[in-house]
């Protein structure tokens, strides 16, 4: 039985390609091309440790590997980009053109193929693709947390003061010229009672609420 062309052609083990990721949260849209432009096949994997291994199995099917660029590699990529590097596949950052740039309306193998191309075309000029691991790592997931709790807190003084201006008379003198570190304090200690009995009570009770959390 003679083997088709287009099956030879595809698994020539001696040609090197190029590959583009385009990652999503639950897919990643592949493309692979010959490093003469050659369009030699896309593929649409989960975003999974098997879907990577799909993917990783797919490209090189398709020929030796020169460079494979990812799209997203600090975040929908980050995994896919963790395991390729655990298997010596070189990886570049894709930038993702601005939005005037982008064509209208969504199509995956496209952006895949795009993605390819400019992995083609830019090898020494697209950005190493970021580790995610390692102490930057570390601290950017632990600096991230820090500046959510930040927000968080900023946001529930705001409440607190808002909640503050329209309260009965008794519960605005308690806190009135109160430092935040002490009206914060003290209101995680405050026992209003039921939040039913009076509008006092109730702005009491949402108070204690809002105590926002250290950081």
């Amino acid at each position: 039985m003679t083997t088709p062309l287009v099956e030879v052609i595809n698994s020539a083990p001696d040609r090197e390609i190029v590959a583009g990721v385009d990652t999503h949260s639950d897919t990643h849209p592949l493309a692979v091309l010959g490093i003469t432009g050659t369009r030699l096949g896309d593929l649409q994997v989960p975003a999974t440790s098997a879907g990577y291994e799909q993917l990783l199995g797919y490209i090189r099917s398709r020929g030796s590997v020169r460079l494979v660029g990812i799209e997203g590699t600090s975040s929908y990529g980050a995994g896919l980009s963790r395991y390729l590097r655990t298997h010596n596949v070189e990886i570049r950052e894709i930038i993702r053109p601005r939005r005037s740039q982008r064509r209208r309306g969504k199509s995956d193998p496209i952006d895949a193929y795009a993605a390819a191309q400019q992995t083609l075309a830019e090898p020494d000029t697209l950005p190493q693709a970021k580790t995610g691991d390692g102490l930057v790592e570390q601290i950017r997931v632990l600096l991230a947390v820090r500046r959510s709790a930040v927000k968080a807190r900023v946001a529930v003084i705001r409440q607190i003061t808002s909640l503050l201006v329209t309260a009965p008379d008794p519960v605005r003198a308690r806190w009135a010229g109160a430092n935040e570190r002490r009206m914060v304090e003290e209101l995680a200690a405050t026992r209003p009672g039921v939040p039913t009995a009076s509008v006092g009570a109730a702005t009491g009770y949402a108070l204690r609420r809002r105590e926002p959390s250290r950081v």
